[in-house]
């Protein structure tokens, strides 16, 4: 099998601020655009300092409702797609 440069050299990764905003109610396109980006990445993987800059990062979305144990619920989810 024949694998192309970028099958064979890159991966595909989301930022902290993508993964922020899928859970950030305040900004409906901007939560409505991330959600699409995250649903449709193909073969993508999560980086263990996105995951622990989301974690970090999460807190501020805490005056919203949005909770530590979500956010360890979404990186344990997300982990799984």
């Amino acid at each position: 099998m024949h694998l192309s440069l970028a099958e064979r050299y890159y991966m595909n990764a989301v930022d902290t601020n993508i993964l922020i905003y899928v859970n950030d109610p305040r900004d409906l396109i901007k939560q409505e655009i991330a959600s699409l980006l995250v649903s449709n990445l193909i073969d993508g993987v999560l980086i263990w300092q996105v995951a622990c800059e989301y974690l970090a990062a999460s807190r501020k979305l805490e005056s919203l409702g949005y909770n530590r144990e979500q956010a360890y619920q979404y990186i344990r989810d997300y982990n799984l797609l």
